[in-house]
């Protein structure tokens, strides 16, 4: 997913509302995230993120609206290896499914 680039900050588009990108988190941290409006604290043992969150217009294909925001996560803590493992780990939590 990511080689030796600097994880300090990590921008992402993801087609989720905040209610179901705070739910995953949440899944894949249960008791290390704290929410304060659209910005998200994560502590995942040595690792401490703050994600800041902003809601996008809509994805449209044809008929279909899916939701879409962008979560600018901030590395507070951690070594590199510890924030890739945490990021990996997040990652397969909030894994949907496809068809």
């Amino acid at each position: 997913m990511f080689g030796a680039e600097n994880l300090d900050v990590l921008v992402r588009t993801v087609s989720a509302t905040p209610k179901e990108y705070i739910s995953g988190l949440k899944q894949a941290v249960p008791d290390g995230v704290v929410v304060d409006g659209d910005e998200i604290t994560v502590e995942a043992g040595p690792v401490s993120i703050h994600i800041a969150i902003q809601v996008l217009p809509d994805y449209v294909i044809a008929l279909m609206r899916l939701p879409s925001l962008q979560a600018t996560w901030t590395f507070q803590s951690g070594s590199h290896e510890e924030r890739a493992e945490c990021l990996k780990r997040i990652d397969w939590s909030m894994k949907r499914g496809g068809g």
